[in-house]
């Protein structure tokens, strides 16, 4: 069986990556989930007990991630470069690309944010809608920030089922200045990604890639240098239609 899963990750990642293990703080970190969500996960994730301690393969998070993609969505792991490999692009719009924002607090942040949205809300009046959307991003707030990076946060709802929302968006908000969300390592990000999906599994995928981007070089600083709404989103955009400047 273990020869068979390192055959599997061959093309993706050499062994000793594939047989690493996580934390339970590593894995917090790389699924932008509490640590109290990866323990009430620990068996769906195999967690195994190494002295006293959950231990997580890598490859058994990646297994676990994977099976959580819709049936529509072909395999694209391992992030091969920015954006066009993870398909975010259909998910980000221009519009809704807010650069060099006043806001230094969170909740101001994300309020403003979703006000200023061009959102898909079956339901009425749009005030009322975003209020709720609103409301369900702060209350997960509150029981963990979302600021996982030093310079990005990935604010959602807690419940996305229960959001008005008749499509799934990421709206990007990159701040003047470092934004307070209260993190308990001091985390003040510039770049937020309001991940408003509409089911949890839709959210955990978004949340994966992008965290694989983080860790891609250049890619944060990329997103602090742009000069448009419309080079920002040219980085998800796949490569055939990124303009040589911003290509990786």
């Amino acid at each position: 069986m273990e020869d068979q899963r390192s055959m599997q990750g061959q093309g993706r990642k050499d062994d000793s990556e594939t047989d690493r293990t996580m934390t339970v703080a590593e894995v917090s970190a790389y699924l932008s989930l509490s640590a109290s969500s990866v323990y009430r996960l620990a068996n769906e994730l195999r967690a195994l007990r190494v002295r006293g301690r959950w231990a997580f393969r890598a490859i058994d998070i990646e297994q676990w991630l994977l099976k959580r993609r819709t049936g529509d969505e072909r395999q694209l792991e391992p992030v091969e470069e920015l954006g066009s490999q993870v398909r975010l692009s259909s998910h980000i719009a221009e519009k809704n690309i807010f650069l060099d924002v006043p806001d230094s607090e969170a909740g101001m942040l994300i309020r403003n944010a979703i006000q200023r949205a061009v959102l898909s809300l079956p339901e009425g009046p749009e005030e009322a809608a975003k209020q709720r959307i609103y409301a369900s991003i702060m209350e997960r707030e509150h029981l963990c920030s979302t600021a996982l990076h030093p310079e990005v946060a990935f604010p959602h709802p807690r419940e996305p089922e229960k959001c008005p929302l008749g499509r799934d968006h990421i709206v990007i908000v990159r701040a003047v200045r470092p934004v307070e969300f209260s993190e308990t390592h001091g985390y003040r990000p510039r770049i937020v990604f309001l991940l408003l999906a509409r089911t949890v599994s839709l959210q955990l995928i978004w949340e994966a890639r992008l965290s694989h981007l983080l860790h891609r070089e250049g890619f944060v600083q990329r997103i602090l240098s742009v000069k448009s709404p419309r080079d920002l989103y040219e980085l998800f955009a796949p490569s055939n239609q990124r303009p040589p400047h911003l290509s990786p």
